[in-house]
């Protein structure tokens, strides 16, 4: 267990190092790449492009320009918006959701991945709609070099690394999730729950019973989509999200950004799941 938390420290470390250095000295070269979003939204192509190269470094810049003054906390939730569907569609291919959703379960698969996206595109026309002056980041990402770099870095990994070792202490006790008490196929809930610890593997799990008609298409969506609500609740938000800006940015500014995402993510998700069940109960 130590060895896997140093070595996820070491990785963090790692990217926020690497990030930062493309940050200082390459990323102004390739900013037009990033130029549809930018124009759209208004967010520095240069944040964009860094956001592809790695999720941590922008906010690490935004954090230290947002302690200076220079920016406000507007700038960072409209980037932060910006980026949703950019962010998310890299993780699913890098972890594999992506072709596992379409490989397992074909069409009803792209449905899945489209009401998973659904949240990061409203997230995106919040951005959109949000209009906000910013000043020239390309500056403020020149400040990150040298000795500010490692400092920045070695800040991020080591209160990334308090929030892990509180939450693999907490796996340790092994914590699941029972759906018992709902209305659903035995394929169904066992689905929904697989979901809830894995959501990748509530798709492998699900594929079978779909395409030996055990399970049917709306019960099927409505299971994985009930399993990623549960999963994002109990472990995405408070392991990811949470860590993720609180090993960033002060608690207050890290807490509101959780909470925005979450209300976006929940105004999405929660409407979609009735659907999905006034529809499964009306078949």
């Amino acid at each position: 267990m130590w060895f896997e938390l140093l070595w996820r420290g070491a990785l963090v470390f790692v990217s926020v190092v690497v990030g930062l250095y493309a940050a200082g000295r390459l990323l102004w070269r390739v900013e037009r790449l990033a130029g549809p979003i930018s124009r759209r939204t208004g967010v520095p192509a240069s944040l964009v492009a860094l956001a592809v190269v790695e999720a941590r470094a922008p906010h690490v810049a935004l954090a230290e320009a947002y302690r200076r003054g220079v920016l406000e906390f507007r700038h960072l939730l409209q980037f932060t918006f910006a980026t949703w569907p950019l962010r998310v569609v890299l993780l699913h291919l890098r972890i594999g959701v992506i072709p596992v959703a379409l490989g397992a379960l074909g069409w009803l698969g792209a449905a899945y991945l489209g009401l998973v996206y659904l949240s990061s595109a409203v997230g995106f026309l919040i951005a959109w709609r949000t209009k906000v002056r910013w000043p020239d980041m390309s500056a403020e990402l020149r400040r990150l070099s040298g000795v500010r770099v490692w400092r920045q870095a070695a800040s991020v990994t080591l209160r990334y690394l308090a929030f892990e070792a509180v939450f693999m202490a907490l796996d340790l006790l092994g914590l699941r999730i029972s759906f018992g008490w709902l209305p659903l196929s035995p394929e169904a809930l066992a689905v929904a729950s697989i979901a809830a610890f894995r959501p990748t593997y509530g798709i492998m799990a699900g594929a079978p019973a779909f395409h030996s008609g055990r399970i049917g298409a709306v019960e099927l969506l409505f299971a994985l989509m009930l399993g990623r609500v549960v999963y994002m609740s109990v472990y995405e938000f408070p392991r990811s999200a949470v860590q993720f800006y609180a090993s960033i940015y002060p608690p207050g500014v890290a807490g509101r950004l959780t909470a925005y995402t979450a209300a976006v993510m929940y105004s999405t998700a929660v409407p979609v799941l009735a659907a999905l069940f006034l529809l499964m109960r009306g078949a």
